[in-house]
């Protein structure tokens, strides 16, 4: 066998082998980034559903028409106790874990503006088309709407995020 024979399929199987390495290095974090995209997007889920439960448990108590012992009761209950065990301060520690920062700067207001919800819902006795409802209830649902979107934005492919920047540079 000449010397050059041998050094040509040496170097065809150092080619061989170093292209399998770097295929299944791509596929690995492929299947990482997408294990991960799917852990972001269950607790995105869960934190925005309990955002809502906990909106819609602390309605019923407090225009539920109960006495303002009962309903300031009713209130701090339905926001720290969700009966699936998942209340959104909980899920709040969850997403700071693992979503990027400006995901989880985009939940705090979210959270602190179910808060201040809260703390007015438990203090007054209010009706649901009272002006003082309606000016917390605004700020929290326009938080919620772009902490959704970001949230959605942070799920797309890097390569569809990529595309939507380069159009919207055009």
């Amino acid at each position: 066998m000449e010397l050059g024979t041998l050094a040509v399929a040496v170097v065809g199987a150092v080619f061989g082998v170093a292209t399998t390495l770097v295929t299944d290095l791509v596929r690995s974090r492929r299947e990482q980034d997408r294990y991960w995209n799917e852990t972001k997007r269950v607790v995105y889920a869960r934190f925005l559903t309990s955002l809502a439960q906990t909106h819609s448990r602390m309605i019923r108590a407090a225009f539920g028409g109960q006495p303002d012992d009962a309903r300031r009761d009713g209130v701090h209950d339905a926001f720290h106790n969700d009966p699936q065990d998942s209340n959104a301060k909980a899920l709040l520690r969850e997403l700071g874990i693992v979503s990027p920062d400006h995901v989880y700067q985009a939940a705090l207001p979210v959270y602190g503006q179910l808060q201040v919800m809260r703390d007015l819902l438990a203090a007054h006795s209010l009706r649901p088309e009272s002006t003082e409802y309606d000016e917390v209830r605004g700020p929290f649902f326009r938080d919620l709407e772009t902490l959704q979107k970001v949230m959605r934005d942070d799920l797309q492919p890097k390569t569809s995020r990529r595309s939507r920047l380069v159009r919207s540079l055009d």
